[in-house]
């Protein structure tokens, strides 16, 4: 794996080691700030497709420098499901775990995570559809086994 690391935060051993048990080979990993002014607290990538990475196995990931810690972030934990309201509405929800993170390095490890999830969808051939609770679980477990939150 190679990761291209634009700011301040030492990420490459956490990111190697988080990841060592699955296959990284030709994986770019960027890490970069967000545009000044934005209003994302982090945002991340997996491009099937870039120029230059016409194969895919790129992650992409940007964090705001104006970020204030502790934050916290919702994750999905469960498929959607419908439920009728009081007045017979039917609505569909979703379960959510709100994880606080300490660091913008704790930040940035979840959501490589979250992302590396869509990688390793990528290179088993599965569609790139529907798969964000599926990531989010799959960065929450990883998350938890290190015991990160």
């Amino acid at each position: 794996m190679k990761i291209k690391n634009s700011t301040r935060h030492s990420m490459t051993a956490a990111l190697s080691e988080a990841v060592c048990e699955y296959p990284t080979d030709e994986l770019t990993v960027e890490l970069k700030y967000c545009p000044s002014g934005s209003k994302r607290y982090i945002s991340g990538t997996y491009y099937r497709k870039a120029r230059g990475f016409e194969d895919g196995k790129l992650i992409r990931l940007r964090v705001n420098r104006a970020n204030r810690y502790p934050l916290e972030v919702q994750f999905k934990t469960s498929e959607y499901y419908k439920k009728r309201d009081k007045l017979g509405k039917e609505a569909i929800y979703q379960k959510l775990r709100t994880v606080r993170f300490a660091t913008p390095e704790e930040l940035i490890l979840a959501i490589f995570l979250h992302e590396f999830s869509h990688y390793l969808d990528h290179i088993n051939g599965r569609n790139g559809r529907y798969k964000q609770t599926k990531a989010d679980k799959f960065a929450l477990a990883i998350l938890e086994k290190l015991e990160v939150i």
